[in-house]
C-alpha cells in the first residue's frame, strides 16, 4: 500500500495552551489518525481510540442530560394534562373549575411561563462556564422542580400565574445550557445525533407524561387533593431529587472528566481545538459577543426558530385537548396523546442521525417543517376521528424532527466559546417567545370546530419557516463561494493553515 502523504496543521497558542502541531493523514475526512506534538512530546491516536472516547462520553453524558430535559419538558407542558383531568360533564374537580378559570385565562397561564424564560436565557449561558456546568444546571433543576410542585398549591388564577412565571424564570437556561454544554464534548459532525437523543426526551415526555397523568389522575380525592394537583406534585418532586444528584454526577469538562484517563482527556481536548472549540475557555470576549449579536445570520435563525416553536409548543400544550375533541373521554385522551409523542421521539432521533450522516442541516429542517405543514393544513379541513388522529401523529413527527438540525446548524456556524453560548441563547431565547404566543393559538371557543383556526395558523408558520431555511441556505452558499474565491488570492503567508480557524478567515466555510 502506498504511503499516505501527510500534512501539518499549526495551532495558535493561548496563555493556557502551548503551540501544537497536528500531523494528519490524507484520510482526514474519515478521521483515521492524528498526531499532536505538544511541548516536544507527541500524542497520537487512532480512529478506534477516538471512537472509544466518544462512546465513554455518550455513556456518561447523554443519558443524564436526556433525563434532565425529559423532566424539564414534562414539568413545562404537564399543565395540558392537568387541564383535562375531570374535565368531562360539569368539570367538577377539574383545574379550571377549582381555580375559577374563565375565558382565555388558561391560555395566559401558558404564555406567562415564557416571559422570564426568555429574559434569562443569555445571562444563564454566560454563567454556565464560570460557575461550572454541574453546579449551574443543578441549581436550575432544583429551583424549577420546587415551583413545578408548588403549582399544586394554586388556589386561583392569580396564584397560578405567579407560579407559572416563577417556573419559567427558574427553568431559564436549561435547554440552551445543555446545547452549549454538549459543544464542550463533541465535534461538529457528532453533534446533531447527540442533540437529537436528548431532544427526543421532549417528545418522549409527551408520551410518558400522558401515560403518567393517566395513572396519577386515579389518585383523584386521595389525601383530599384533586387529581390535577397530584399531577403537578408527583411530576415536580423527582426533578428536585435529580437536580441534587446532578451536582455530584454530571462531568464538567473533558479536562476534568473522571471517567477518562489522563491520555484520553488530552485527546478529547485536542480534537475539539481542531474545530475552533476550547472547552476550558472561560474568559468573556466582547468581540465575540458584539459580532454575534450583530450577525444577520443569527437573527434569521432566530426568526426561523420561532416559526418552528410556535407550532411545536401549541401542539404539545393542546394535544390532550385536541384528542379529547375527537370524542375520547378525558381519561382516555391522556393515554391517546402518547402515540403521537412516541413517534415524534423516533423521528427526532432519525433526523439527527441523518443530518450528521449527510452533514446537512437546512434540508432536514425544511423536510420536517414540510411534513408538519401538510399535516396542519389537512387537520384544518379533514374530518373523521381515525384520519384526524393519524394526522396528529404525522404532524408531531414533522415538527419535532425539524428541531435537532436547526440547533446543530446554529452551533456548527459559530466560533469561540462566548460566541457559541450567546448565539445559542439568542436563538433559543427568542424562539421561546413563540412559547408565549403558542398559548394563544388554540382557543377553547374553537373546540367545536376541531381547532381549525389554530391548525391554519400553525400550517402558515411552518411555510414561513421553510422559506427562511431556504433563503438562509442560499445565502450561506453564496458566502462560501466568495470565501473560496478570496482564499485563492491569498499567499501561504497571508493564509496559513492554522489549527484555529475563526469565522473571519477565508478558510472558514459555513455549514449548510
Amino acid at each position: 500500500m502506498a504511503e499516505e502523504k501527510e500534512k501539518t496543521v499549526e495551532a495558535h497558542a493561548t496563555e493556557e495552551t502551548p503551540i501544537a502541531t497536528i500531523v494528519q493523514s490524507e484520510s482526514e475526512k474519515k478521521h483515521d489518525s492524528y498526531e499532536v506534538e505538544i511541548e516536544e512530546t507527541t500524542l497520537s491516536w487512532s480512529e478506534s481510540e477516538e471512537q472509544l472516547i466518544v462512546r465513554k462520553m455518550d455513556k456518561n453524558i447523554i443519558p443524564w442530560v436526556t433525563v434532565m430535559y425529559l423532566l424539564s419538558f414534562l414539568d413545562r407542558v404537564n399543565i395540558g394534562n392537568a387541564k383535562v383531568v375531570n374535565s368531562n360533564a360539569a368539570g367538577v374537580g377539574s383545574m379550571e373549575a377549582d381555580l375559577g378559570l374563565t375565558g382565555d385565562q388558561y391560555n395566559w397561564a401558558l404564555s406567562i411561563f415564557f416571559v422570564g424564560y426568555v429574559i434569562f436565557e443569555v445571562p444563564s449561558n454566560l454563567m454556565l462556564k464560570r460557575v461550572r456546568p454541574s453546579r449551574w444546571l443543578a441549581r436550575i433543576m432544583v429551583t424549577w422542580g420546587l415551583f413545578a410542585a408548588l403549582l399544586a398549591a394554586s388556589v386561583n388564577f392569580a396564584s397560578l400565574m405567579i407560579f407559572r412565571l416563577l417556573l419559567g424564570i427558574m427553568e431559564a437556561g436549561l435547554f440552551p445550557g445543555i446545547l452549549f454544554y454538549l459543544s464542550f464534548w463533541y465535534r461538529k459532525h457528532e453533534y446533531a445525533r447527540r442533540m437529537s437523543w436528548f431532544f427526543a426526551a421532549a417528545s418522549a415526555s409527551g408520551a410518558f407524561g400522558g401515560l403518567l397523568a393517566f395513572g396519577i389522575a386515579r389518585l383523584d380525592g386521595a389525601a383530599g387533593l384533586a387529581g390535577w394537583r397530584w399531577v403537578f406534585l408527583l411530576e415536580g418532586l423527582p426533578t428536585i431529587l435529580f437536580g441534587v444528584a446532578t451536582w455530584w454526577v454530571l462531568p464538567d469538562f473533558p479536562s476534568t472528566a473522571k471517567f477518562l484517563t489522563d491520555r484520553e482527556r488530552k485527546i478529547a481536548n485536542e480534537r475539539l481545538k481542531r474545530e475552533n472549540v476550547d472547552p476550558d475557555e472561560v474568559e468573556f470576549s466582547w468581540h465575540q459577543f458584539t459580532s454575534t449579536v450583530s450577525d444577520a445570520k443569527v437573527w434569521i435563525w432566530m426568526i426561523l426558530y420561532i416559526s418552528q416553536l410556535i407550532p411545536l409548543y401549541s401542539f404539545s400544550f393542546f394535544l390532550p385537548s385536541i384528542v379529547r375533541g375527537l370524542g375520547f373521554t378525558s381519561l382516555n385522551a391522556q393515554a391517546m396523546s402518547s402515540p403521537p409523542f412516541l413517534m415524534a421521539c423516533l423521528a427526532s432521533v432519525a433526523s439527527g442521525f441523518s443530518s450528521d450522516y449527510f452533514k446537512d442541516r437546512s434540508s432536514h429542517v425544511m423536510f420536517g417543517l414540510g411534513v408538519g405543514s401538510i399535516s396542519f393544513w389537512l387537520l384544518a379541513f379533514v374530518r373523521g376521528t381515525a384520519a384526524q388522529y393519524a394526522l396528529t401523529i404525522i404532524c408531531a413527527m414533522g415538527i419535532y424532527s425539524s428541531i435537532p438540525p436547526i440547533l446543530s446548524w446554529v452551533s456548527n456556524n459559530v466560533t469561540g466559546s462566548t460566541g457559541a453560548g450567546v448565539a445559542l441563547a439568542m436563538v433559543v431565547g427568542f424562539g421561546n417567545i413563540g412559547g408565549a404566543i403558542a398559548g394563544q393559538v388554540y382557543k377553547s371557543s374553537d373546540a367545536a370546530n376541531f381547532y381549525q383556526t389554530g391548525h391554519i395558523v400553525n400550517g402558515s408558520l411552518t411555510i414561513v419557516g421553510i422559506v427562511l431555511a431556504l433563503l438562509q441556505r442560499l445565502y450561506l452558499i453564496s458566502l462560501n463561494k466568495k470565501r473560496a474565491e478570496a482564499e485563492k488570492l491569498l499567499s501561504p503567508e497571508e493564509n496559513p493553515e492554522t489549527l484555529f480557524v475563526t469565522a473571519d478567515s477565508p478558510r472558514f466555510r459555513w455549514q449548510l
